[in-house]
């Protein structure tokens, strides 16, 4: 699911470090900044950019948040991944970051899960960024929603009509607590996007 609304937050050592790697490499645009002084010198404490449809906040961490991050800085690999929509233009984009030098982790494919063309490249902060954009005209088949083997037919190889379906579906989300009102929301937005 996609949330137009959100803007993702990374917490960096470096803002101008890390405005430097997305503005120059990446091609992000820069919407805002913000700078402090701390000893007779101008620091960057807080950026937002946007490439495509997407915003990044990039700011440095609070008094009160710099004991998580630095325990979040030792570890070796934070697990942490953006994926960005891209339009159109996804070939285009990949050979310009492979000209600027960017670290790459996964060659343009096609996922036949997702509906996506993608590539990844890796931040100077261990940041995985995944780049996708939609393939046309794909369709896929739903054989499984959330560990739920989904059939079409009954045991008798009887066609289930796509309100049993949903029901089975709500019924299956209940099993992990979730509301029905919730449950039935989600899987016919599940069933419309298939």
């Amino acid at each position: 699911m996609v949330n137009k609304a959100c803007k993702t937050v990374l917490i960096v050592d470096s803002v101008e470090k890390a405005v430097k790697f997305y503005t120059e490499k990446l091609t992000f645009d820069i919407v805002e900044l913000k700078a402090n002084k701390e000893d007779n010198n101008q620091i960057i404490s807080f950026a937002l950019l946007k490439k495509f449809k997407f915003f990044l906040i990039l700011r440095t961490p609070k008094v009160e948040e710099l004991a998580e991050f630095s325990f979040i800085k030792r570890c070796t690999s934070r697990g942490v991944g953006i994926f960005i929509i891209i339009k159109k233009g996804l070939d285009k984009f990949y050979s310009r970051c492979t000209k600027k030098g960017v670290h790459i982790i996964t060659e343009p494919k096609e996922s036949t899960e997702s509906g996506y063309k993608i590539f990844s490249v890796k931040d100077p902060y261990g940041i995985k960024l995944t780049f996708g954009q939609p393939i046309e005209d794909f369709k896929k088949e739903y054989k499984e929603f959330c560990g739920l083997s989904l059939s079409k037919t009954d045991e008798t190889g009887r066609t289930k009509k796509e309100s049993e379906i949903l029901e089975e579906m709500v019924k299956h989300l209940k099993g992990y607590g979730i509301l029905r009102r919730f449950a039935k929301k989600f899987a016919k937005r599940w069933l419309k996007n298939k």
